[in-house]
């Protein structure tokens, strides 16, 4: 007699709890399904820059590429790309990357300057303009979040070559020494030194000839051939006219040595700068 009913009374409990396990599992998809729709506001900064996004992914690493955003070994990626969202997290993303910066260089001209017989002593003019010219240099640039953290220059090149200012001044000037007018066709500043024929200031061999020959003494004066050609007729401002006839082992450059008769007048002349005129 109580067979039935224990069956019966069975079956009506696995009917409950089929029927609960139902609700339960619908309950449960409907939270998830919820939850999909709405999805969860992020915060996502990348390289310093903030942005707000609304996403339905559930992983940071989900939402990194739904927002497009490729991520390389060297990059910094925090929380780690596997870790679940939650409401409120902040993404931060600190890239790596290496980019080829070109910057433009001006190449700064130079000013040349040339004598010139046509002009006359203290005279200039201009005989071409300079322009600057234009280098491109080529830099690799290594960036970490955003922030240039060094670089190399991997190339360099002139793209326009810079053209010299060419100015011209004369060295041509005009004269009149004791009624005598001269033309000078070169003019130049320089060290004087003073010397006599005789063994104080040519040594103990000295016979009172030049090198060219000629008698050592007043308007003979001794210089450096690569600046004055030996046998150049000379003007020398305070000294007077006279001619290059010898050279010195101490006369280099810009030094001239002037001849004088006796010892004493040469030692009193000691040494000043003149200037020099070579005539025409």
């Amino acid at each position: 007699m109580r067979r039935p009913e224990s069956r019966h009374a069975v079956t009506i409990f696995c009917v409950a709890a089929t029927l609960a396990v139902c609700f339960a599992v619908a309950t449960n998809r409907t939270d998830v399904a919820h939850a999909e729709s709405s999805g969860l506001n992020v915060t996502l900064i990348v390289n310093r820059v903030e942005h707000h996004i609304h996403t339905n992914q559930t992983t940071v690493g989900a939402v990194l590429k739904e927002a497009g955003i490729v991520i390389y070994p060297a990059d910094l990626v925090c929380p780690k790309p596997n870790v679940r969202l939650y409401k409120g997290i902040k993404i931060r993303v600190a890239q790596a990357v290496d980019k080829v910066q070109l910057v433009k260089e001006p190449i700064q001209f130079t000013t040349k300057k040339q004598p010139t017989h046509e002009l006359r002593v203290g005279l200039t003019r201009t005989v071409s303009e300079g322009e600057p010219g234009l280098k491109h240099l080529y830099y690799k640039v290594h960036y970490v979040d955003g922030v240039e953290k060094k670089r190399d220059l991997i190339r360099a090149e002139v793209v326009v070559q810079p053209k010299d200012r060419v100015v011209q001044f004369g060295d041509r000037g005009a004269g009149v020494s004791r009624g005598i007018p001269f033309t000078s066709k070169r003019i130049l500043r320089m060290t004087a030194t003073a010397y006599d024929p005789g063994p104080r200031s040519c040594g103990k061999s000295a016979d009172g000839r030049t090198c060219l020959g000629m008698k050592a003494g007043y308007g003979v004066v001794a210089v450096d051939p690569a600046v004055i050609p030996l046998r150049s007729k000379l003007y020398i401002e305070g000294y007077g006219f006279a001619i290059a006839g010898d050279r010195g082992r101490a006369i280099r450059g810009y030094r001239i040595d002037l001849g004088f008769d006796t010892y004493a007048v040469a030692k009193r002349f000691g040494r000043k700068m003149v200037t020099v005129h070579i005539l025409e």
